[in-house]
Order: structure tokens, then C-alpha cells, then sequence
């Protein structure tokens, strides 16, 4: 017989299937950043010759996207594209449009009918065919050595702070100028990091996968497919602000902190129940009372938090945010008991458990309540790349 614990940690992994996006959906992702790179590499490329890199950030990267709340809006699909070139041998500005250029080439060639958009840091490319997507480019170059060297000293591993780069960004006041002094990040670092907390309870999952011949090694299995217990609590929590602040989304706390926080709280719990109980108590540990109030853990004096400086309401939010979902959590047992589960599922994440996983959870046919049409129906995508297209 079931405990508590077990039907309370089988309800969240039912909540936790309920927001996962098809493979199929990363596997687009990853054709598409595939494809831009080729862009930039073929023969009368403007930056072919400075080895152009385009990568994934995000939560793509992460393997921690869920479905869309509405069913409407468009998923954020996050790159880099990493140049060698020396940070003293040109502008941001020059950089930016550099890439920029050809950015808007590759929208012209695949019928991309939005136009490119300039934004602070990087260019996007809003479209659509099977899935709508934001791509939003990133241009940066390879860090300086002594920079690098000074992240170090900040008690970062050598093999993440290695990977970190120098970012374009308009409101940079050198933006125009031939500086050393650009911003740094390091979202390659930033992710190994984060699989680096994962990887361990993906072990497991990942065998799997191999004996079951859907991957030839480990280390083929891409992060999306391990659904880990700190994977899947991102999830449930990222869910949780995107209803709580359903009506004011742009004062919801952002997904970065949300998985940063995670991240440094979890500690290996083998469950989901676990594992996301003791991340949401132990996520005020890794706020600071002083700047960076949530430093980026390959590169300290990234803030992650620099949002909150002079918009006390954005903190207040978080806080605000933190409470609710740790009560909200606190619930789910007494939840559990009560013959209302589909429409408490319901009303805190959006989502309408099946009559499989209501009978999984022990709840009586007779209180079944019918269920709404999904908010997020699966979207059939088709294997092979097409031209990409705004849709009307």
C-alpha cells in the first residue's frame, strides 16, 4: 500500500508529465540552431573565417521547458553564436551587426517573414511552422585571459570559467568603442554546471536509454531526456509563477533565478517530493543581502538578480512567489484526501490530470470531474526540416 509520501510524490510526477513538451519539440530546436550554424559557415559567410559556434542556453539547454500556459504563446528558444575574434580588435557595435547581417541573410533565405529585431543584447528571429518559436542570438567572443584568471580566484572551476565570453550590449557605455572592458558571461559554463548538479540521478536513466537501444552511449543521451528530480521541480515551480502571475507576467520572477536557486539547493534527492521540498526551503540560503544578490556560479559577478536594484516590487514578488508555492506544496497531502484533486491540479497549475493518473492516485471514479480541453494539445511535428515561416 502506498504511503503519503509515495501517492504525494507520484501526484507531482503526474504534474510533472503533464508539462513535458515532446522530444520532438527539443529535437526542432537543435535542427534549427544546427541549421544556423551551418548558415554561418558556408563559403561566402562573412564570418566563416573567425570559426563561428552556435550553441544552446536556456532552458532547452537545461532540459526544463514546459508547455506553453495558454497554448499561445511562443517558446524561447535561447543561442549563442560565439566568434574568434579579440575583443580588442572590434566594437561591440561592429561585432553585433556583423552577426547581425548575416542573421537577417539566414531569415531571407528560409522565408522567415517577421522581420530580424534588434535587442539589447542580441538579435531574434520570431517564427513559426510546426512550433513557434522566439530564437533570440546572442553574439560574444572568447573572453580575455585575465579575466578568466580573475574568475578563477573567485573559487570557479577552471574547466567552466574557461569557457567563459565577452557579450554585446547596447547600453554598455562602450558600446562604440574598441575596449577591453565588455561584459562577461558564461552561458556554456553555466550549463555543464547545471548538468553537473543532474547528472548523477540521470545515470540511472540514461543506462536505460542505451540498453534499450535508443542511444548508442551515455553520453549521447541529451539532457532533456533525463528527467531528474531537480529537472522536474524547475518545472513544477516554473509552472506554479506562471499561473500565480498569469495576469502581470512581465512582474514574475525570472525563469534564470528560479533555476539557479534550484540548482544550488538540490542535493541529490532520489524523488521528486523530496527534492523539490528541500529546494524551496533552502532557496533563501543562496540570496545575498548584498550584490550580487544572486551571482551566476561560473561567474560571480554576474547578478542574476541586478532586476531587483531600484524595482523593490520585482523582489517583493519573488518572496511573494516563494511563500505561495511552498504552501501550495505544504497542501498536496491534504489534497490528496479531499474528492476535488482534477480541479485543485487544476486551479494551481493549469493542467488536467488524466483519468489514468487520477485511478494511479486513488481517487474514486465517482469524483472524477470532466475534464477541460488541454490547455497545450500535443502538436504532431514532422520529422524533416522545412522552411520556416510566420504563419499568416
Amino acid at each position: 500500500m502506498l504511503t503519503m509520501t509515495d501517492r504525494t510524490n507520484d501526484l507531482l510526477e503526474s504534474i510533472a508529465d503533464s508539462l513535458e513538451v515532446p522530444p520532438s519539440y527539443y529535437e526542432k530546436a537543435t535542427d534549427r540552431y544546427h541549421s544556423l550554424g551551418e548558415w554561418l559557415h558556408r563559403d561566402d559567410s562573412k564570418v566563416a573565417a573567425f570559426d563561428p559556434r552556435v550553441y544552446l542556453q536556456g532552458s532547452f539547454r537545461y532540459g526544463t521547458v514546459n508547455w506553453s500556459l495558454l497554448g499561445t504563446e511562443e517558446y524561447d528558444l535561447d543561442l549563442v553564436c560565439e566568434v574568434n575574434l579579440d575583443k580588442s580588435d572590434i566594437t561591440q557595435d561592429e561585432l553585433k551587426h556583423l552577426i547581425g547581417d548575416e542573421i537577417k541573410g539566414y531569415a531571407k533565405r528560409y522565408g522567415v517573414k517577421a522581420p530580424t529585431v534588434e535587442r539589447n543584447r542580441c538579435w531574434r528571429l520570431d517564427y513559426a511552422d510546426d512550433v513557434s518559436f522566439h530564437m533570440d542570438i546572442l553574439p560574444c567572443v572568447p573572453e580575455a585571459q585575465d579575466i578568466i584568471h580573475t574568475i578563477c580566484s573567485q573559487r570557479v572551476p577552471v574547466h567552466l570559467a574557461l569557457k567563459s565570453v565577452a557579450i554585446t550590449d547596447k547600453q554598455h557605455p562602450q558600446y562604440r568603442q574598441i575596449t577591453r572592458n565588455w561584459f562577461c558571461s558564461n552561458p556554456k559554463g553555466l550549463g555543464d554546471w547545471f548538468e553537473e548538479q543532474a547528472r548523477p540521478m540521470a545515470l540511472a536513466r540514461m543506462a536505460q536509454l542505451v540498453r534499450d537501444k535508443a542511444y548508442a552511449s551515455i553520453d549521447q543521451v541529451p539532457s532533456y531526456e533525463w528527467k531528474t528530480p531537480l529537472q522536474r521541480s524547475i518545472q513544477v515551480l516554473k509552472r506554479h509563477r506562471d499561473v500565480m502571475f498569469k495576469d502581470n507576467p512581465q512582474l514574475a520572477p525570472i525563469s534564470m533565478i528560479i533555476t539557479v536557486l534550484a540548482a544550488r539547493a538540490y542535493r541529490g534527492e532520489a524523488t521528486l517530493q523530496v527534492a523539490i521540498e528541500g529546494i524551496v526551503n533552502r532557496m533563501p540560503l543562496f540570496v545575498s543581502d548584498s550584490k550580487p544578490r544572486i551571482p551566476n556560479p561560473v561567474n560571480p559577478g554576474e547578478d542574476f538578480g541586478d532586476r531587483w536594484a531600484g524595482k523593490p516590487l520585482r523582489e517583493e514578488n519573488f518572496w511573494a512567489w516563494h511563500d505561495a508555492v511552498k504552501a501550495d506544496l505544504a497542501k498536496l497531502p491534504q489534497i490528496l484526501e479531499k474528492g476535488t484533486l482534477a480541479a485543485d491540479v487544476r486551479t494551481l497549475f493549469r493542467i488536467d490530470l488524466t483519468e489514468e493518473q487520477l485511478k494511479h492516485l486513488g481517487v474514486p471514479a465517482a469524483t472524477f470531474i470532466p475534464a477541460t480541453p488541454k490547455l497545450s494539445p500535443v502538436t504532431h511535428i514532422s520529422a524533416s526540416p522545412r522552411p520556416w515561416q510566420r504563419h499568416g
